[in-house]
């Protein structure tokens, strides 16, 4: 049996807000006589120094290298390695997953980097849009009890009707529908359209963002309405806490 640490390091840009964008990924592997760290950077920087031009790129690709060595030669509780990361660099709350085999452990480390460090994946390694689904879907399936892919929800009108990725009941009985929302032209109308159906008939609807979609979010987030939520896809990892 194997057990596999992991959490993401984000940047924030302004440590008093929320906006960020995932750099790497750390892992750390357990087994009976095994033990090894990973840390896997954005293949594509250029992502990174976009969504904060301020950054000093030589600077920034020396930091992020010697975060990758010391993680690398680290020996303790990956807990001990990523808490002293709290400014700008932060990495996020440690899931862990667990593995009979270790090529089961190299499939997950893979998808998992490929997931999370999508917007900057080269292309050839980029998850297509029925991968990523897959991976929210395995996701899903571990918090909730009953899942459900593209599922139709009928309103209070029976010609009122929205397909959503998922939809969701948890142990209480509680429905929750998830819509994975893409950056494209169309996303905006596509979120007011699938929030105003929820609204009218009291669902619960949680919108899966990209990242980079700062206008979406925050229309959503200014609706203020408490069934109706956002999360970027990249928080949605499959593993548990």
């Amino acid at each position: 049996m194997f057990k596999v640490k992991y959490a993401s390091l984000n940047y924030y840009p302004d440590v008093f807000l929320i906006s960020n964008i995932a750099v790497a990924v750390a892992f750390q592997v357990e087994g009976k006589s095994y033990y090894k760290n990973h840390f896997n950077i954005m293949p594509k920087k250029k992502k990174l120094y976009t969504f904060d031009d301020e950054l000093d790129p030589s600077f920034t690709n020396m930091m992020l290298n010697a975060i990758k060595e010391n993680i690398l030669n680290f020996n303790g509780e990956l807990s001990k390695f990523t808490f002293h990361y709290v400014n700008n660099f932060k990495f996020d709350d440690i899931s862990t997953e667990l593995f009979s085999t270790l090529a089961e452990v190299e499939k997950f480390i893979e998808d998992t980097t490929r997931y999370i460090l999508h917007p900057s994946m080269n292309d050839d390694k980029k998850m297509t849009d029925k991968e990523k689904k897959k991976y929210i879907d395995a996701y899903l399936r571990k918090n909730y009890e009953e899942v459900n892919k593209s599922y139709v929800i009928r309103g209070k009108n029976k010609k009122d009707r929205i397909r959503v990725d998922f939809m969701v009941n948890d142990v209480n009985g509680s429905a929750q529908s998830f819509k994975i929302i893409n950056r494209s032209n169309q996303a905006m109308h596509t979120i007011r359209s699938l929030a105003l159906h929820a609204i009218i008939n009291e669902e619960n609807l949680t919108f899966i963002l990209e990242e980079d979609m700062e206008s979406e979010r925050d229309y959503i987030i200014g609706l203020d309405q408490k069934n109706i939520k956002v999360i970027e896809r990249k928080d949605l990892i499959a593993g548990s806490h």
